[in-house]
């Protein structure tokens, strides 16, 4: 059991580990040791993918991914070290998912370990109490998740597992229907303090999506309102007893996205093609963020042709899924959320929120009726699509991000991390973290 199930344990442990805060001391900050950490899995995953015969692709998206393959390989020399690094995350996080696919079509195999995540989740919302004495007593809100880094990344993380709560609630979990009402509350008490606004629209897309789809469930889906309600009580009596004016977490409007859509818009319109290139707003510095907050846009703007097929192809494997009479109405609920919230944040930019939602998504499509057609499919043509994109990720490891990797304690310069690695993601800008003044 543990050789077939070895990737969910280690992704399992790496979530854990994220939550809670752990730092194993590769990096000055947890974010860079996280992304350090996709490495081990994205390579284990390759390794899974290249001995295991029975994983397969169909032929859609064997030809999807070569298309890729090509139209990538004709711009490769004009990539910069941005390019290649959102590269470098995209390939490892397919790897990622497709094993995942694979392992979890067993749904008892990872009940146990769902269970240790949700927990997980929700040990630092105990902590969200100190910060509500804080505010009314001090009239100052501070970050109160282990995680470093922006607050967002603990708000996008639990979406995912949200909607894993409601489905080891459904399975009658031991105990589960105790700990259920306690996580929904804090999980909905952390997005309304921390004004995670596309996190909470993306819930509640979730569960009308949930609604529809399972109406034996209606019950359920209502206590999690009243547990959602109950927490947006807490939420404005701190507010009424505390000066909102001095809560650095409220916000208005639309935060600089809708900026960062329109800047990034008329610059892609000068290079339709071939797009502007992968982190181009880290690249050029730009002033109200280094991502643009949007996954769809970065697909289409970004990596222009090339985005825009990924974007259809996932589209597609969507539209199979909501089809699919076999497939949980949980895990359409789930996805919508995560889709959803990727609309509006940096859920697939944050590394501990990329493997979130990549567990649930693998989630989604080991239950549906299309993960029990993969030995229909000649497994020489998806072994050969396998290692051509397994060079292509070895390649970009070793020769962009090789002295990086292993550059232990180093950080940038000025302590960024934007927007998913290194502040430039070139060795030259970082430095041991002992050395920066």
């Amino acid at each position: 059991m543990f050789k077939k199930n070895i990737l969910f344990l280690l992704v399992a442990i790496y979530l854990i580990t994220a939550l809670l805060g752990y730092q194993i001391g590769w990096s000055a900050f947890q974010y860079d040791e996280l992304r350090l950490l996709q490495f081990p899995l994205a390579l284990c995953a390759l390794l899974i993918l290249i001995f295991t015969k029975k994983i397969e692709y169909s032929i859609s998206n064997q030809i999807t991914f070569f298309l890729i393959g090509v139209l990538t390989a004709i711009q490769i020399t004009t990539y910069s070290i941005f390019q290649f690094q959102e590269l470098w995350s995209a390939i490892a996080l397919l790897f990622i998912f497709s094993v995942l696919t694979y392992e979890l079509k067993n749904i008892k195999k990872i009940e146990h370990g769902l269970v240790f995540i949700a927990v997980s989740a929700c040990i630092p919302c105990l902590f969200i109490f100190v910060s509500i004495t804080n505010f009314i007593f001090y009239k100052q809100w501070f970050d109160w998740q282990f995680n470093s880094g922006t607050i967002r990344i603990y708000d996008s993380v639990i979406v995912p597992i949200f909607f894993f709560l409601i489905f080891l609630k459904n399975k009658n979990y031991p105990y589960f229907h105790y700990f259920y009402p306690f996580a929904s509350f804090f999980f909905a008490l952390a997005w309304f303090f921390d004004g995670a606004r596309s996190a909470l629209l993306a819930v509640a897309t979730g569960l009308l999506v949930f609604v529809i789809y399972s109406r034996e469930n209606r019950k359920l889906i209502l206590q999690s309102c009243i547990y959602i309600f109950f927490a947006f009580l807490v939420y404005k009596t701190t507010i009424y007893f505390a000066d909102k004016n001095t809560m650095t977490v409220m916000r208005v409007g639309t935060s600089m996205r809708a900026e960062m859509w329109s800047f990034v818009f008329e610059q892609w319109k000068e290079k339709p093609w071939f797009g502007v290139g992968g982190g181009y707003l880290s690249e050029i510095q730009y002033k109200y963020g280094h991502h643009i907050h949007n996954l769809y846009l970065r697909l289409i703007f970004e990596w222009g042709i090339v985005g825009c097929i990924f974007l259809v192809w996932m589209i597609y494997q969507v539209v199979k899924l909501f089809r699919d009479k076999d497939a949980l109405p949980i895990t359409k609920a789930g996805l919508i959320a995560i889709l959803v919230d990727a609309m509006f944040s940096g859920s697939m930019v944050y590394p501990a929120s990329q493997i979130a939602c990549i567990l649930f998504l693998a989630f989604a499509f080991s239950q549906s009726e299309q993960s029990k057609e993969y030995l229909k499919y000649p497994y020489r043509l998806t072994k050969l699509l396998i290692g051509l994109w397994g060079a292509l990720f070895l390649y970009i490891t070793i020769m962009y991000l090789g002295q990086d990797l292993t550059c232990w304690g180093c950080t940038s310069y000025v302590g960024r991390m934007a927007p998913n690695f290194w502040e430039y993601g070139s060795t030259q800008h970082l430095i041991p973290a002992s050395h920066i003044p």
